[in-house]
């Protein structure tokens, strides 16, 4: 956990607006996020009148954030991997994963037992580091180092490393359905050189430029 208190001060501070770009419309539905951070997505997801209710999930409390605000439905504390709390919502609308899979010795079996709380029909988004980026490669593969940083792609908290064939791997078939795998770096602001060369590669180069994968399915009824 000692890593986790050492990230830089802004790294459980901010809401994922591109995450709520990629989810789309889902005004009225309820929400339930793992590693939920200082629990900003959730907040902002519900004061925009984007979610009627929403509950977070989290490692760790997390001073001067607003996992306890009153905004938030129900937020827990407790580790992904040993259990699974009763939650007060037994039925979710959407699941979010952002940045939290990788970080699991087993994020297949996590993802797994949570999706016991979402509704059939209902909307899995997973956001994952891509380690075949460009700069990564040009690290690992030209400089010959795979050292770890405070966060980001390789960042030294990270159990897990996925390319977009293996991203698509997370969610099991059993449970989901139309699982699809797309560039995160359209919903991101950022330079807009990596979309257009994306765009110019008809998306060829995808798997070079995107930090991210945004991986979505639906629960099978």
């Amino acid at each position: 956990m000692e890593s986790y208190l050492n990230k830089p001060s802004d790294y459980f501070e901010h809401a994922r607006m591109d995450v709520l770009r990629c989810l789309g419309s889902v005004e009225g539905k309820s929400i339930l996020e793992l590693g939920a951070g200082g629990g900003y997505t959730l907040a902002h997801a519900k004061t925009v009148g984007k979610a009627a209710y929403v509950a977070g999930v989290e490692l760790m409390n997390l001073d001067g954030t607003v996992q306890q605000n009153q905004v938030l439905d129900e937020f827990h504390i407790c580790d992904l991997s040993k259990g699974i709390p009763s939650l007060k919502c037994k039925s979710f609308d959407v699941l979010l994963c952002p940045d939290v899979l990788e970080h699991l010795a087993e994020p297949w079996d996590v993802l797994r037992n949570w999706s016991f709380y979402l509704k059939p029909g209902g909307h899995l988004l997973i956001s994952i580091p891509n380690i075949r980026e460009i700069s990564v490669l040009w690290k690992i593969a030209v400089r010959g180092d795979f050292g770890y940083t405070p966060d980001g792609i390789l960042d030294q908290t990270h159990l897990r490393f996925f390319a977009r064939r293996n991203a698509k791997g997370l969610p099991d078939p059993s449970q989901y359905e139309q699982i699809q795998v797309v560039p995160a770096m359209h919903y991101q602001q950022g330079p807009r050189f990596r979309p257009l060369f994306s765009r110019l590669s008809l998306g060829w180069a995808d798997d070079f430029l995107t930090h991210q994968w945004f991986v979505t399915a639906q629960r099978r009824s």
